[in-house]
């Protein structure tokens, strides 16, 4: 039985370089998806949005106050 090592470095060099490439283009990817989805969807700039939505209260007069 061969280690996951021995099985990789049996692989042709052209092989390995591309498994190797394809791993580095996958961390990227992944690195550009979660800052745009950062941006997107950013828990703390949804909640300012939230809070200046919702702070508006009726005073007792029945005008609104901010």
């Amino acid at each position: 039985m061969t280690s996951m090592w021995q099985q990789y470095k049996a692989l042709a060099p052209r092989t390995r370089m591309y498994i190797g490439v394809g791993g580095m283009v996958f961390a990227m990817a992944g690195l550009y998806i979660s800052d745009a989805m950062e941006e997107r969807l950013d828990p703390a700039r949804r909640q300012e949005i939230a809070k200046e939505t919702t702070s508006a209260t009726a005073t007792p007069d029945g005008s609104i106050a901010k």
